[in-house]
C-alpha cells in the first residue's frame, strides 16, 4: 500500500495538527511507502522530522536533498509474488518555494533528471519499477516518454483522478493511475508481466470510500485517541 504525497498537513493552518493521526492511521493500515509532497512540508523542520520519524513506512523522494535532513530515501525495494519491485518517490518542484518559506533547508532537483538517475541505479536490481509521483499529470507524461524502464506511475498532483491506462514508453507499456484527492478513493492496480519483466497486461480500479462502507473500529479508536470526531 502506497501514497503519493500532499497527505500529512493539508493546505491551510487548521490542518497543521492532523499529521500525527494520519501517520498513526497509515502505520495501522500497513503502508509500505509514501512519496513526499510539497504540502507534507507545511510545518517547521523539527515538526516535519518528528512526524516522519514516527512513520513505520518509507518516506521517498529521489529529488529532495540533502536526504538526511528529513530522513527520506530515493527508493524502496520490495518483493511481491516473486518479483522485486522498486518504488521511487518524486516530489513536485513547487516544494522548493514551500520549503524556503517554512525555513526548511532543502533543494529540489529537476524531477526528470532525478528519476532518470534513480531508475538507472535500480533497473538491474528490480523486475518492476513504479514511480510514486507528486508531479502534475503533464510531467508524468514526460516521465513516460523521456525515462526508460518505468513500468507504472501512480499519482498526480492537484488531486486528479485517473483511471488506469497504458501508454507506450521507450521500453514497453507504462501504466498510469491516480486514485484522487483527500483519501476519497483507493486505487488498486495489478500488472501482468512477461518473463523479461515487461508489462503485458494490467487491470486497475478505484474504489470510492462512500458511506456504504462501515467505519473501521480501529480507525474510530485512533480518532478518539487523538480527539477527532468522525
Amino acid at each position: 500500500m502506497v501514497d503519493t504525497g500532499d497527505t500529512l498537513y493539508g493546505k491551510t493552518p487548521k490542518d497543521l495538527d492532523r499529521a500525527p493521526l494520519l501517520i498513526a492511521a497509515m502505520n495501522a493500515m500497513g503502508y509500505d511507502a509514501m512519496a513526499v509532497g510539497e504540502y507534507d512540508l507545511m510545518a517547521g523542520l523539527s515538526e516535519v522530522r518528528a512526524c516522519f520519524e514516527e512513520a513505520g513506512f518509507s518516506l521517498l523522494s529521489a529529488n529532495i536533498g540533502p536526504a538526511q535532513t528529513l530522513g527520506v530515501a530515493p527508493y524502496l525495494l520490495r518483493s511481491f509474488d516473486g518479483h522485486t519491485v522498486a518504488l521511487i518517490g518524486v516530489t513536485s518542484p513547487n516544494a522548493q518555494a514551500r520549503a524556503s518559506t517554512l525555513g526548511v533547508a532543502l533543494t529540489v532537483e529537476d524531477p526528470l533528471q532525478a528519476v532518470r538517475r534513480t531508475v538507472e541505479e535500480v533497473r538491474n536490481r528490480a523486475d518492476v519499477i513504479v514511480v510514486l509521483s507528486n508531479l502534475s499529470a503533464e510531467m508524468n507524461k514526460r516521465l513516460v516518454s523521456e525515462v526508460p524502464a518505468i513500468d507504472a506511475i501512480l499519482g498526480a498532483a492537484g488531486g486528479a483522478t485517473i483511471q488506469a491506462y497504458g501508454v507506450p514508453g521507450p521500453e514497453g507499456t507504462v501504466v498510469l493511475q491516480a486514485a484522487g484527492p483527500e483519501g476519497q478513493g483507493v486505487g488498486v492496480l495489478t500488472l501482468g508481466l512477461d518473463a523479461q519483466g515487461r508489462v503485458v497486461s494490467y487491470t486497475g480500479s478505484i474504489w470510492l470510500l462512500t458511506p456504504s462502507y462501515a467505519d473501521d473500529p480501529e480507525m474510530l479508536r485512533l480518532m478518539e485517541q487523538y480527539g477527532v470526531r468522525p
